[in-house]
């Protein structure tokens, strides 16, 4: 059966990087928000990778439970299982990170006014949503085995 993996987080919590190593690790197809907006993919993507039978993790914020409700009806409508992956990191992290972005150019940088209304939206998944959280002190391999 195909699973969506649900990435959930604020910008540089570190959910690109978990989603690539989910992917790699299930076999899944990594859908990326921010590849789907520069491109103009209008051709839902999630539902077609599932459809054709793979499992899916899509790396987007999601932080609105209204948003995640939306894929997970997708799975469900489409007999996929869902899994909500939270990265539950602390702000003052988050702010290094963005800090060290601003240095090193390694990613696109996050307006302030953008990642603010982001935080404000924030609804930290429930878990009646098939939540896995991920802290930065999680061991990798060990969150990985928990996926199968």
């Amino acid at each position: 059966m195909p699973k969506l993996y649900i990435m959930c987080g604020l910008a540089f919590s570190g959910k690109s990087t978990l989603a690539r190593k989910i992917a790699e690790h299930t076999n899944s197809k990594l859908i990326a928000f921010d590849k789907l907006w520069v491109e103009k993919d209008k051709d839902q993507p999630v539902p077609k990778a599932i459809q054709e039978g793979n499992s899916v993790v899509y790396d987007d914020n999601n932080v609105r439970f209204e948003h995640r409700e939306e894929l997970r009806e997708i799975a469900r409508r489409l007999g996929a299982e869902d899994v909500v992956i939270y990265l539950n990191t602390p702000l003052e992290l988050i702010r290094e990170r963005e800090a060290t972005n601003r240095e090193t150019g390694e990613r696109h940088e996050v307006e302030p006014t953008n990642f603010q209304t982001v935080l404000e939206q924030l609804e930290p998944p429930m878990s009646k949503e098939n939540v896995l959280e991920f802290k930065p002190n999680t061991n990798v391999e060990e969150f990985l085995d928990k996926l199968g």
